[in-house]
């Protein structure tokens, strides 16, 4: 069985680089300056990545074939492309400002998005000053993240990076976190 041609590209740079460490690339200053996107106040440095010009360019056109900016579109539209649960991809909902608007089946789901992110927001608030206690009516000092599959990873991963931002310390002094991750069913 043959791949489709931008896969085939894909796999052979994957080949050529095989071979070739990531110090060798890193030697490459013109090729790193290169590896840098930014938009606003985000920087994105891929350069620690076991890619070159001719592997982006490949991956890239795998990209275009592949249709990404068109499914990019259908998932800010709402479009059911979840195949298996049949319903639509909503991440973007999640990070969506309050006046967007994402419809699915003729409804803006935004607004039902951000009552739910307030009522987080409420929620986490009253733990963090004590007014949510536990059984015991002592404040909470544990939390346990449940996730099905790779679904806590970013938590943890969040999690992880705030540790060592200061805010972040002295907003959880005192609370251990735990993850627990189970296997997709699916």
């Amino acid at each position: 069985m043959s791949l489709p041609a931008p896969w085939a590209s894909v796999f052979a740079e994957a080949d050529r680089l095989r071979s070739t460490h990531l110090r060798t690339l890193m030697q490459d200053q013109a090729r790193n300056d290169s590896m840098f996107v930014r938009c606003g106040d985000l920087t994105l440095d891929y350069c620690r990545e076991k890619v070159d010009a001719a592997a982006m360019d490949k991956l890239l056109a795998l990209a275009q074939a592949a249709d990404v900016d068109g499914k990019k579109k259908k998932m800010f539209e709402g479009v059911k492309m979840n195949e298996t649960e049949v319903r639509p991809v909503l991440h973007v909902a999640l990070r969506a400002p309050r006046d967007a608007v994402i419809n699915v089946d003729g409804a803006n789901v935004v607004p039902e998005v951000w009552g739910v992110l307030d009522a987080m927001q409420a929620f986490s608030d009253k733990v963090r000053s004590g007014e949510w206690t536990g059984h015991t009516g002592k404040p909470l000092t544990d939390v346990v993240c449940i996730g099905i599959g790779g679904s806590y990873l970013g938590v943890e991963f969040v999690y992880e990076a705030l540790k060592t931002d200061p805010e972040g310390a002295v907003a959880s002094k005192g609370r251990r976190v735990r993850f627990l991750a189970n296997v997709d069913p699916i």
